[in-house]
């Protein structure tokens, strides 16, 4: 039983991050879709952000399940969930410092290729274990 649920968080985890990845890019069309005149694009660009943050902390909690106590493995999925807090925290009273709230969008890259680092790397794995088990 234990060994099919770290199998499971181990595919959920690269699924989860991909995720993350894939809303990231849909954030960044909404808030272009905002600037260029669409005022209800923001609201839906908030609540894709607060979705993000749930991902992320799958992400960590799949991490955690899946590879416990391969600290190598787990790092790249807490430096995730600590850079996504930092960057939604940036979003908060917008207009009042632009230069700081400009972190946000900034942070939103980070985030986009810590994601797809804990992507790519989970599925790499997820291809070379089923030629292993053949081998």
């Amino acid at each position: 039983m234990k060994a099919r649920i770290v199998k499971a968080a181990r595919v959920a985890n690269p699924i989860a991050a991909a995720l993350v990845v894939a809303l990231v890019f849909v954030q960044v069309y909404l808030i272009a879709e905002y600037i260029f005149g669409d005022a209800a694009a923001l609201d839906t660009h908030m609540t894709v952000g607060r979705v993000v943050v749930g991902i992320e902390l799958i992400v960590l909690l799949t991490a955690v399940v899946g590879w416990w106590r391969n600290w190598a493995e787990i790092r790249s999925s807490v430096a995730l969930v600590v850079v996504g807090g930092f960057q939604a925290s940036f979003a908060a009273d917008l207009g009042s410092s632009p230069p700081v709230h400009a972190l946000h969008g900034l942070l939103a890259l980070v985030v986009a290729v810590l994601a797809w680092s804990i992507a790519a790397r989970g599925r790499r794995e997820l291809l070379r274990r089923p030629q292993a088990a053949r081998a």
